[in-house]
């Protein structure tokens, strides 16, 4: 596969998630017009690592450009932030609240572990698995970016 069809997976796979090019370059350190060029097949070059962040980013793998083995982000996620307390969060649990925007307070710490410390492409793939046609993507990035300078967390991507 050549960076042309690279990027077009790519595309296909962020809109599929319902990512917006800026939040893919943010996640994956880069600039939103790289993003674009590296979609639209302009770009040039993109050296191994910065290539290898956007796909990871999307959960896909550098040999084979298919989707990576989760199953369930909402599950991985969910049991993730739930390790460190005694309050357990559900997938659905955590699909409610990331839809809705609304977290109860004894469940701030989970969702601040969620922002600071879950791989990104968990949370990307958890996110996409929540949205809705009511609720798209897009809503749940901003309700993740609300949270996160509401909590001051110290991930720099929201």
């Amino acid at each position: 596969m050549n960076l042309v069809q690279i990027g077009g997976e790519i595309h296909s796979k962020r809109v599929q998630a319902g990512l917006l090019q800026e939040h893919v370059a943010k996640f994956a350190g880069l600039s939103r017009v790289t993003i674009n060029q590296l979609e639209n097949g302009t770009l040039k070059d993109l050296g191994y690592t910065k290539l290898k962040a956007v796909m990871d980013v999307l959960g896909l793998d550098m040999e084979t450009v298919q989707p990576s083995g989760m199953k369930s982000a909402l599950a991985v996620a969910a049991r993730s932030i739930s390790t460190s307390y005694r309050d357990i969060v559900t997938p659905d649990m955590l699909s409610m609240m990331l839809r809705s925007g609304v977290a109860p307070e004894q469940f701030h710490p989970h969702l601040m572990a969620l922002l600071d410390e879950t791989p990104l492409p968990v949370v990307v793939k958890a996110v996409s698995e929540a949205a809705t046609p009511e609720v798209p993507t897009k809503k749940i990035m901003k309700n993740l970016s609300l949270w996160a300078k509401q909590w001051k967390v110290c991930r720099a991507v929201w």
